[in-house]
Formats: structure tokens, sequence, C-alpha cells
């Protein structure tokens, strides 16, 4: 598992991402922001528990979590918002996602 170093904007973000994304019905499994060749990204990254994440899933979440950064405008700059699906065979991004799995297979881990 690859361990992501959070910055200010991930941090300002996440509650909002994270709240859309759930009201929609789907899991937010990542969120990075970067920037690259002097643009700046915030992706995302969704799944769903028991299917496949549509184009159209991902469209309706960049419209949705676009309109709820608009109005709360924690980034103080220009940015590029992408929404992706995790992809069908990925390894775990996040302990929370590893939980998830753990939680549908019905195994109980105790450390």
């Amino acid at each position: 598992m690859k361990q992501r170093k959070k910055n200010k904007y991930v941090s300002l973000v996440f509650p909002i991402v994270e709240a859309v994304v759930k009201k929609l019905g789907l899991c937010l499994v990542d969120i990075t922001f970067t920037n690259e060749n002097q643009t700046n990204y915030l992706r995302l990254t969704v799944m769903h528990e028991d299917r496949s994440v549509s184009i159209s899933d991902c469209a309706i979440i960049s419209k949705n979590v676009g309109k709820e950064l608009d109005s709360s405008d924690p980034i103080p700059f220009s940015y590029i918002l992408e929404v992706q699906s995790r992809g069908v065979v990925t390894e775990p991004v996040q302990s929370q996602e590893h939980e998830f799995v753990l939680e549908k297979t019905g195994l109980t881990v105790r450390s």
C-alpha cells in the first residue's frame, strides 16, 4: 500500500468531496492534489461496492463536487477537477479500503 502525504488542500476539500460522493452512493477511494506542467489537478478516485463505475457516474460526481467546491471555494486558485474509477483490478490505496474489502468478505482481522 502506497501512503501519500496529504497536503493542506486535500485536507480542506476531503470532507466536502466525501459527503457528495457518499450522497451519490459511491465510495471515495483516493484524493490527490498535484501540479503537473504548471497546471493544478484535484483528482478523485471512486468505486461502487456492487458494480463498476460508469463514465456517467464520474460526470455526475464531477458536476456535484464542482458545485460544492465552487460555493465553498476552499482552493484559492484555478485547478482541474478529474474524477476516475479505481478500475477493476487494483491494489487498495487506503486502509479504509482494506477494511471495506474485509467487511464485504465477512472476515474479521484483529491485531
